[in-house]
């Protein structure tokens, strides 16, 4: 597992978080986090990358760079996240793994806030608080979950999945 904070240069960043948060963004409604047996509403995604295919006008301006810092070779999926805090009902969501192969996962901040995501190693419990411009890395197959934020009304991320 690894953090990176201020993991893109200023400028970028901004108009990252601008499209995402500010601008007419489409969202899709999900109606699980994790499984049916969850107590949560769901969560709203957008599509970069599913599928083996670019699903968004944005990924070559916004998408390709972070991939390229990632030193990402070949692309599984890539996809924003917005979670609304009323959404969870003050629960976690289930633990889970995004792959079952060798991979990785990279979630990347858009806001701060006291939410953030729980991973289980080796029976421990790691908390990473959502913070702007922070990079969390791990193998795809980290038991992992996001934790609901009491702070703000929206967690953004954007969710990698890459080799």
């Amino acid at each position: 597992m690894k953090e990176i904070k201020n993991f893109l240069e200023d400028n970028f960043f901004e108009d990252l978080k601008k499209l995402i948060i500010k601008s007419e963004f489409s969202w899709f409604k999900r109606e699980v986090m994790v499984n049916d047996n969850e107590q949560s509403l769901g969560y709203f995604t957008h599509s970069f990358f599913n599928k083996y295919g670019v699903n968004c006008k944005h990924y070559d301006e916004f998408i390709v760079p972070i991939l390229e810092k990632l030193n990402a070779h070949s692309i599984i999926q890539v996809r924003a996240n917005l979670s609304p805090s009323c959404f969870y009902k003050n629960k976690k969501s289930d633990f889970h793994t995004d792959y079952t192969y060798p991979s990785k996962t990279a979630i990347f901040y858009i806001n701060t806030c006291d939410g953030g995501t729980e991973l289980k190693i080796n029976n421990e419990i790691k908390f990473v608080k959502a913070e702007e411009n922070k990079m969390l890395i791990f193998d795809t197959n980290t038991q992992h979950r996001g934790t609901p934020s009491k702070d703000v009304d929206f967690r953004y991320i954007i969710n990698f999945n890459y080799y």
